[in-house]
C-alpha cells in the first residue's frame, strides 16, 4: 500500500512538471525575528486561483508569466503569528481575500485585498486602479482604508508602478517603486526595488523601504536581500534575509524567511 502511494504521489509530481500550464498557485511561508529576549516568529499560507490557464511556454520567468499574461485571479492569505518572551507565549491568527482584474484588450488593472486580525475590530482594505502603460509597464493609484482597533478610521494615498525589462541576452530585471502617504502624520512610506532574473528559473533582489518627512531624509527604513528558484516549472523555493532600523527607539535587528510555492 506504501509502495502504491509513493508511486501515485510521484506520477502526480512528475505529470504537473511536465505540464505547460497552470491554474492554481499554493506559497507557504515562514519567518522569524529576535528583538531583545522577544522572539516573534510566523506561518504564513496563500493560495491563488487564476481565471483561465497560465502557461509556462515562452522566455518569460516564470514567476512573472501571470503578470505578463494579464491573467486575472483570487487568492485568499491565513497568517499565524507567534510572540514569545519571558517564557509565555501568545498566538494570533490574521486573514486575507482579494483579487486582481488585468485587462488585455484596454490595458485596465483593478486589485482588491481585505486584511483582517482575529480579535480585533482593525483591518485594512487596499484598492489599486492602474493602466499598463505598456505591455511589461504597469502604474497604478493606491487607496487604503484602515480601521484600528479604536474604531478609528482613516483613508490613506499613494501610487506605485512595476516593469519588467526584457535585457534581450535571456536575462530580465523586474523594477518595482511605490509610495504611501500617512493620515495621521507628515510622515510618507517609499519603496523601491528590483530583481534579476537569470533565464527562467531563478531570480536574485534587493528592496528598500524608508518612512521619511521627506523623501531623502530617512527616519525608519529597512532593507532585504531575496531570491526566488524554480526548481521545476511547477515548484520554486524561497528565502530572504531583511534588515530593519527604527531610530526613534534605537531598534536594529535582522528578519528571516523561506518558503515554497506549488503550481497545479
Amino acid at each position: 500500500m506504501k509502495s502504491y502511494m509513493l508511486t501515485a504521489l510521484f506520477s502526480v509530481i512528475a505529470t504537473s512538471a511536465m505540464a505547460s500550464s497552470y491554474q492554481s498557485q499554493t506559497d507557504v511561508n515562514y519567518g522569524w525575528v529576535d528583538i531583545g529576549n522577544v522572539d516573534i516568529n510566523a506561518w504564513q499560507a496563500k493560495q491563488r486561483f487564476y481565471l483561465a490557464p497560465v502557461s509556462t511556454d515562452g522566455a518569460v520567468p516564470l514567476a512573472e508569466a501571470a503578470f505578463m499574461q494579464r491573467q486575472s485571479s483570487l487568492a485568499a492569505t491565513f497568517t499565524r503569528g507567534t510572540v514569545e518572551a519571558n517564557g509565555k507565549d501568545a498566538h494570533n491568527n490574521a486573514w486575507s481575500v482579494g483579487g486582481e482584474y488585468m485587462d488585455r484588450s484596454h490595458n485596465y488593472y483593478a486589485s482588491l485585498d481585505m486584511e483582517f486580525i482575529n480579535n480585533s475590530k482593525a483591518y485594512e482594505a487596499t484598492t489599486k486602479l492602474g493602466y499598463f502603460v505598456q505591455n511589461d509597464w504597469l502604474v497604478t493609484a493606491d487607496i487604503y482604508h484602515t480601521k484600528d482597533d479604536s474604531g478609528r478610521t482613516a483613508l490613506e494615498y499613494g501610487a506605485s508602478t512595476k516593469k519588467l525589462l526584457d535585457l534581450n541576452t535571456g536575462d530580465f530585471m523586474a523594477i518595482n517603486a511605490g509610495f504611501r502617504n500617512h493620515d495621521d502624520s507628515t510622515l510618507t512610506t517609499y519603496e523601491v526595488g528590483a530583481d534579476y532574473y537569470f533565464g527562467k528559473n531563478l531570480s536574485v533582489g534587493v528592496g528598500y523601504q524608508w518612512v521619511s518627512a521627506g523623501v531623502f531624509q530617512s527616519d525608519n527604513d529597512g532593507f532585504e536581500v531575496r531570491s526566488n528558484w524554480f526548481v521545476i516549472p511547477n515548484l520554486a523555493l524561497n528565502a530572504s534575509i531583511g534588515r530593519v532600523f527604527l531610530d526613534d527607539i534605537n531598534y536594529k535587528e535582522t528578519a528571516y524567511q523561506i518558503g515554497a510555492s506549488y503550481r497545479f
